[in-house]
This record gives C-alpha cells, structure tokens and sequence, in this order.
C-alpha cells in the first residue's frame, strides 16, 4: 500500500508533506509517493529546450524533497514523479493507480466567506476523489502522533447510512498505528427521536432531549463497534439546527480537533458545493479526512422529511395536495413552504392571496410543531418558479396537486404538475383530486 502526497513546492505543501511522512512512519511498510503537477498548457507556451529545462528543474527539486523525507522521518520508501496536465484530475488519478491508501494535499486555509470558492484543487480533489484524502492544515499533530508525544485527537461525524462505513475503517486503522482520542458525533434533529425510537413529540425542537440523546449514545456506542488500540472514545449526539458541517465545526473547535473523519459522496460540479465535507473542508480549522464509499451505495435509512413545499392554484382539485403535504410531517414535525404563483397580481391581490393560504392551514398543524410560510410569486412561468422556489427553501419534497386532466384538454393546456416534476431537482409528490 501507498501514500500520495501532492506538492506545488508552497509553505502550505511543506506542511503536507511532514504529515505524510509522520503517517508513513506511524503506518509502517507503505511507499511514499511526492507528485508534482505541471500545467499541461505550459507545453505549448513554452519552445521545447525551456520546457525540457522546467520538467528537469522540477524532478530535481522533487528529487530532493523525497530525500530530505528519507532522512527526517527514516523512510527508506520514497519516490517522485513529475506529471503533466490537470492537477486535480491527475493527482486522484495516480494515488488510484497506485492503489493508495490516502492521498494527502494541502490546505489554504479555511473560508471567510460565505460564498465557496469555486476554485481550490485540494477541496476539489477531497470531494469527488475515489481514494481517501487528507487536506492538511497543522502537521505538528501528526508528527507529535508519530514521535508518541501525545494521542491524535479525532472527531468523527457518523449517520446510519453506508457512507459513514469507510472513514469508521479509516479511524480503526490510525487507532492500530498509535493512540487517538476519539469523538464520535451524530448530529440529530429535534423530531428524530418521536420519528425513530416511538419517543412522544418533543416540547421544543431547539432543546436537546435526554432520553432521545440517551438512545442515540446507544445506538452510536452499536454502530462504532469495538474500535481497538488506544485512546479514548467520546460518544456526543448534537441537536442540529441548520446545515450539518457546521455543527461538526462546532464540535471539532470545542474539542480542539486535529482531524475531521467524515465520509463523501464524490460530489461534482454545483452539487459538491453544499455538500458536508465541503462545508467542513472550507471553513474548517482542524484536518481534514474525506473518506469515499466505492461501488454501489447500500440501501440505508429513508431520508426523514422535515421541510415540504406545496404548491397550490387555490382550486378544490389542487387544495388536496395541501392535506397530503402536511400529512408528511404529521408524526415528525417540520416546515410548510405553502406556495401560490399568480402572475400580474396588484399587491393589494397578493396580499388578499396570502390571507387566503393562510386559511388553508390546517387548524392542527400547529399543535404538530409544523410551522408555516406563505409565499405568493408574480410569475408567468408557473413550474419554473414552483421548481426555484423547492430549491430556495431546500424542501426536502414538493407537494402539488393536479386537475386530471387527459386527451386533448391536457395536450392542448398542457399539465403544470408534468412540468414540475420534469424541471424540480427534488422528489415531487403529485396528488390526485378522488373520482367524483
């Protein structure tokens, strides 16, 4: 097995490289790879004798950066190579080739702003690469590790579904190479426990409760199994409230976390941007561990809904999605995004339609801890604004109803649910009026 470790020769790199060299020391018996990548387009900017000058100057640095790994950390397997073309393509590609067990990249460090960056080639490569990869940020930890100085301290964020299987394999293998104090979170939503254990609803969905934190640890202390080697284990379930990687966040700075273990989807293009491990890598202080699930993805826990989008044109046959969508979140609770679009509306119509929608809550959907908006949108195109508004407000499903019609009466006036469901990224739930 191997270790790839990526340079672009930066004080950053340097940091990534000490790390991979304590790794390589502490996992013993793996071959250490240093790969620098030229850009390709250099190739054909430059005439061939300088290009041949640059890829010579560029082994021999390389060169001599493997050597000095040889003497810092005793390694008698350590190699380089010069590749030419995309470094975040070729970099994941030659820690496949090799078969690596991890691939380790550097970070420039963690996001300030909102907003992702759409560049940056290690959290590229850590999203949609098939091969663990560790984006170093302090590699003082990993060489204390190394030298037994003192336990690496590990947070490791887990779900029952398969993808938290591979970074869980991950974590047993640096256990077996030296001590690492571990906790385990699971982050958790206020109607879990009534939808998960039988619990009764919860009083508040922004306050923990102790028997469904009970339960979790249980459940967690089962999933994460026998762990072995040494350190300490730290069961801790987390009432979430917004996006997922920022609560991990949370708890790897209260932990003072050296490393993040945390599973990845391999995510590409404007998908991977929302992604855990891409909130965790950008803005993020600790390390950084993305492992991937490779080959086909188990059958894992259905999705527990928590926000649903109904659309409604006001008509009796289309009010029956209102009643089908709150029924969703009847047992768990969760947000209504009760929506109309009306194009060429005055806003004192607006404002006669959202009274109107909210008199179509149902009298009991408070008592379900379900809360409510109202939205009313001036728009001609009424499924595209249905399809944004389910993307806007993140539904988890889109509720709307249809008229039934068919022939030529459908062919000619077309159908606003068919539409919907073509253009919505989320699952759409179409419901039917009953037969007269």
């Amino acid at each position: 097995m191997a270790i790839v470790c990526g340079t672009d020769f930066s004080d950053h790199a340097a940091s990534a490289l000490s790390a991979a060299g304590a790794l390589a020391t502490r996992l013993r018996d793996r071959e250490l790879w240093l790969v620098h990548v030229l850009d390709g387009a250099l190739a054909h900017e430059l005439d061939p004798v300088e290009w041949e000058k640059l890829r010579s100057k560029t082994a021999d640095r390389l060169g001599a950066q493997a050597q000095q790994l040889r003497e810092r950390f005793s390694l008698p397997h350590v190699h380089s190579m010069v590749l030419v073309g995309s470094a975040s393509d070729l970099l994941a590609e030659f820690a496949r080739i090799k078969e690596a067990s991890l691939l380790v990249l550097a970070s420039r460090g963690h996001g300030a702003s909102p907003l992702y960056r759409l560049g940056g080639t290690s959290e590229r490569v850590a999203v949609t690469s098939d091969v663990p990869t560790l984006v170093v940020r302090d590699a003082s930890a990993f060489e204390s590790w190394s030298r037994g100085e003192r336990p690496l301290r590990v947070l490791l964020g887990v779900d029952w579904t398969a993808s938290s299987d591979p970074p869980l394999r991950l974590l047993k293998v640096l256990r077996a190479a030296g001590p690492c104090d571990v906790v385990v979170t699971h982050v958790y939503y206020g109607s879990d426990g009534a939808a998960r254990y039988g619990l009764p609803p919860v009083g508040s969905w922004i306050e923990p409760d102790k028997r469904n934190e009970e339960l979790l640890a249980r459940d967690l202390a089962t999933r994460v199994g026998e762990l072995g080697g040494e350190g300490t284990l730290v069961l801790q379930p987390m009432l979430g409230i917004g996006r997922l990687g920022d609560h991990l966040l949370e708890v790897a700075d209260a932990q003072r976390s050296d490393l993040i273990l945390i599973g990845s989807h391999r995510r590409r293009g404007l998908r991977r941007l929302a992604s855990v491990s891409s909130v965790v890598l950008h803005f993020g202080h600790a390390s950084v561990a993305c492992v991937p699930r490779v080959g086909a993805e188990p059958l894992g826990e259905p999705r527990c809904m928590r926000s649903v989008l109904i659309a409604t044109d006001l008509s009796v046959a289309s009010n029956y999605a209102i009643a089908a969508g709150y029924g969703l979140l009847a047992e768990r609770g969760g947000e209504v995004h009760l929506l109309h679009v009306a194009h060429g509306s005055s806003p004192e119509r607006i404002a006669s339609l959202i009274s109107e929608l909210r008199g179509l809550v149902p009298a009991w959907a408070a008592r379900k801890q379900i809360i409510t908006q109202t939205e009313v949108i001036d728009r001609a195109d009424v499924a595209r604004a249905i399809a944004e508004a389910a993307a806007r407000v993140a539904a988890d499903v889109v509720c709307i109803g249809s008229h039934g019609r068919s022939g030529l009466e459908r062919a000619v006036l077309g159908s606003v649910a068919e539409q919907v469901v073509r253009e919505s990224p989320q699952p759409v739930l179409v419901v039917r009026p009953p037969p007269p």
